[in-house]
């Protein structure tokens, strides 16, 4: 089981969908660090992050990319055979554990780095510490105020890191969800994103809209903790989703 695991995760990794998922976020995310923030020191770095998670308009088409990675794999195995013979080999438990871990690594990764490499570039440019003077009433009426205060300001650049994360691993994990279901790949591709931006407009400015936790900014007045376990949630609701469907498979 191990061995199959370490493959696994090298194939959702090291394969042409993870690579282009990161370029794309990346020529998304970058214009809104470096050229529409300045980087001489003179703004806080929240303004920054402003730009980056809320006017670089990655937000609406942000669940697109998760699962270019490895999440309509399941589709090629199941019209295969293949998979069949994964099953008789790992069990469903097994392959269940392997791959929504795989898929999801591969999802987040291909989201946290990208947002990483962003976060780091526009804090490193900016203005450490509480907002001052023009930029003062950035974090009004959020409680990422007390948390800067508190824990300082990588409570916020590490939030950002682990919520692309979380945020690439649930979308991916629901683009594997659909692939179960409906093992043709391009429904696996498209329709996570129909589906996120369907609950964007139905569930409107709530905190668990899923187009919040990207970012966390408006997910209970900026409460990142919050945010992760609104991610949990949908991450456990989407595996139980591929559970039902594997298990499903292996009776047929």
């Amino acid at each position: 089981m191990k061995r199959f695991f370490l493959q696994d995760l090298r194939r959702s990794i090291i394969n042409p969908g993870f690579f282009v998922g990161i370029i794309f976020v990346l020529a998304i995310l970058m214009p809104a660090a470096v050229l529409d923030t300045p980087l001489d020191g003179s703004r806080s770095y929240l303004h920054g992050f402003g730009n980056v998670f809320h006017a670089s308009g990655f937000s609406p088409f942000a669940a697109v990319f998760p699962v270019l990675a490895y999440a309509a794999a399941y589709c090629e195995e199941h019209n295969s055979g293949y998979l069949k013979m994964i099953l008789h080999r790992t069990g469903y438990k097994g392959f269940l554990r392997v791959r929504a871990v795989t898929v999801a690594c591969s999802g987040g990764m291909l989201i946290a780095l990208p947002v990483t490499i962003v976060c780091l570039i526009v804090y490193i440019g900016g203005v450490p510490g509480l907002p001052t003077g023009s930029d003062s009433d950035i974090l009004t009426g959020s409680k990422l105020i007390e948390a800067i205060a508190e824990y300082g300001d990588w409570y916020v650049v590490g939030g950002k890191m682990v919520l692309g994360f979380l945020f690439g691993a649930l979308w991916a994990l629901v683009g594997f969800a659909f692939a179960v279901w409906i093992p043709n790949r391009y429904v696996s591709l498209l329709a996570p994103f129909i589906l996120y931006d369907t609950l964007w407009l139905f569930i409107g400015y709530r905190s668990f809209n899923p187009v919040f936790l990207l970012s966390g900014d408006d997910v209970g007045h900026g409460s990142y903790p919050l945010a992760v376990f609104f991610d949990l949630i949908y991450i456990t609701a989407a595996i139980s989703i591929i559970s039902i469907g594997i298990r499903q498979e292996r009776r047929n």
